[in-house]
């Protein structure tokens, strides 16, 4: 066998394997541009699926074709053109364009005239590449003509030999690491498309996006049913509101930790303090949470709704029209501004369309964080916290802020900071760590309601502290005598109106809606499945009220699945 003489021959179709790759590469570092949530093994994803994508599309015309050489320019077109649509897509949309649009042009609508003037200089890798595969054409495609079909169909088998090997080296890999194959490559990518298709491919994107769909149809007698459920009753509540509304959501909060002391040493001393100077605490709230995690937190407190029992709420109902809590605010509040500020990359938790979908005018995100020497995907909650008050310093009054938390999210194998706190000994090391966690993070809370306080912020603020979701205990790995509890907490500051409700009092994430509805005097005719803190017993006791209790799981599956906003005008 010739070797020198093989190359000579397949230099051809190797070149257009070799620039297609190239393209596609650019379009994945040209779409996923906020990457600080990767880690040099994404990277390493990224090259081999990159790799296996293009041995798999250039296969079968390998094995076919012969003379006709300039059939090859059919797959290399067809992958440039991808490329550059969604390179084009991801210029209006910051992410790659779902395959259900590809024949929709419709959807073009209003954009075609500005295409152009979202074209970059970098963009001339495409061209360089295209010049390139003509020249290649022009200089080799005869050698590769002269091969012997068996000769062709062998080469072809050996490269559809090598996708498959590096592909089985990866599965093999991801199941030794992964608890299942469905969590390292399906539940990523419903938490943060554009990343999983950066990190596993293009045809593994199309592949997962065109196999996902959890939406139900609705059934119109259900429906017909159950609409005179859909508002709660009405009653009226007047006070002046605060100026500002601050609502922190903390990582993965649990409610034991208030009022723990090891040997006098409060876990949650801020908190604590709140509480002994008249802050509404409730420590018996349940948590709602599905696969979604924290963004169905998330979701439940800015609309009102469940976060649906399969699938992941904010992917496969993205594109629904909410009723959210910063859009009845910018509705009873012109100018008001309404902002986010994350710890994550704008990608996670698809934060920046979500972002644009509830309505926020900003977000501020890890991308954003301009501290040259921190080299963390994640901001820590001292740096957030710091973050946020650097913005509320900067900010006209009135502004909606919402704040997420990082720093005690799972796994908790080491403390962000250490603390001389003497654990009894049946804690494990995790429970040990995750307190030291929320030590750490009520510490940089108490730093950050301080800064409010200095800037007369504060007493101006109606300020929530609620968690986004509770824990499992496989995290934890707590005793029977240590006495944790996996509900969570709910804290409100400054509350313009006294809540005579317990502590102890049975709540769940969906109340948070209606009674942030009521605090920030928003009337507003929608005010989501739950009820709220200040509605009156004489109303909660109500049968209409107990029926709607129960089904309110109904209510908001129905809402979703129907995009039941959608072209309606919610009245105040």
């Amino acid at each position: 066998m010739n070797i020198k003489l093989l190359i000579k021959q397949f230099t051809f179709p190797l070149s257009l394997i070799l620039l297609c790759y190239i393209n596609l590469q650019y379009m994945h570092y040209s779409i996923l541009i906020d990457k600080y949530s990767l880690t040099p093994f994404s990277y390493l994803e990224n090259i081999i699926h990159a790799f296996i994508d293009i041995c798999l599309l250039f296969f079968i015309p390998l094995y076919l074709i012969g003379k006709k050489t300039y059939l090859f320019f059919i797959p290399y077109t067809i992958i440039t053109i991808l490329v550059i649509v969604n390179v084009s897509y991801s210029r209006f949309f910051y992410t790659y364009m779902p395959p259900i649009l590809y024949g929709e042009f419709n959807n073009l609508d209003g954009l075609s005239a500005n295409v152009f003037a979202t074209i970059r200089f970098s963009d001339i890798t495409i061209l360089i590449t295209t010049l390139a595969s003509i020249l290649s054409y022009k200089q080799f495609h005869r050698a590769y003509s002269e091969i012997r079909r068996k000769t062709r169909r062998i080469f072809s088998l050996y490269i559809l030999g090598i996708a498959f090997i590096l592909l089985g080296g990866l599965i093999a890999t991801a199941t030794i690491h992964w608890s299942s194959l469905n969590y390292k490559y399906v539940h990523p990518f419903k938490n943060s498309p554009t990343e999983s298709i950066f990190k596993f491919g293009i045809i593994y994107g199309t592949i997962i996006q065109c196999a996902s769909n959890n939406k139900q149809d609705c059934n119109p007698e259900e429906v017909a049913k159950l609409e005179p459920f859909f508002y709660e009753s009405k009653y009226s509540i007047e006070y002046p509101p605060k100026e500002n509304i601050i609502l922190i959501i903390v990582e993965s909060l649990l409610s034991f930790p208030t009022d723990l002391k090891i040997n006098g040493i409060e876990i949650t001393p801020t908190l604590n303090k709140l509480v002994e100077k008249g802050a509404y605490y409730n420590n018996n709230m349940t948590s709602l949470i599905q696969l979604g995690e924290s963004s169905d937190g998330q979701f439940t407190y800015l609309n009102g709704l469940i976060p649906k029992t399969k699938g992941v709420t904010i992917y496969d109902y993205f594109n629904n029209t909410f009723v959210s809590l910063p859009k009845l605010l910018k509705k009873q509040k012109p100018g008001i501004e309404c902002r986010m500020v994350i710890p994550t990359s704008s990608k996670t938790w698809r934060q920046d369309g979500v972002c644009i979908q509830y309505g926020f005018d900003k977000l501020h995100s890890r991308k954003e964080y301009t501290l040259s020497n921190y080299k963390e995907n994640w901001l820590n909650d001292k740096l957030l916290f710091e973050y946020a008050a650097s913005i509320d310093k900067n900010s006209k009054q009135p502004f909606f802020s919402l704040i997420l938390t990082s720093s005690t999210h799972s796994p908790y194998t080491k403390a962000v900071e250490d603390y001389l706190i003497p654990f009894p000994d049946t804690y494990s090391e995790e429970l040990k760590n995750y307190l030291s966690n929320v030590h750490y993070m009520d510490k940089y809370l108490g730093k950050y309601l301080n800064f409010l306080k200095e800037n007369h912020l504060y007493h101006n603020s109606l300020i929530i502290i609620a968690s986004d979701h509770s824990i499992s205990n496989d995290w934890l790995k707590s005793k029977e005598e240590d006495n944790v509890s996996f509900q969570i907490p709910l804290y409100i500051v400054n509350s313009p109106q006294k809540i005579d409700k317990t502590s102890d009092y049975v709540i769940t994430q969906a109340d948070l809606f209606p009674t942030l509805l009521d605090l920030g005097g928003i009337h507003s005719e929608w005010r989501g499945v739950g009820n709220s803190l200040l509605c009156p017993d004489s109303i909660l006791n109500t049968e209409r009220e107990k029926k709607r209790i129960i089904y309110r799981e109904k209510i908001s599956d129905i809402i979703l699945d129907s995009d039941y906003f959608k072209g309606k005008k919610i009245s105040k």
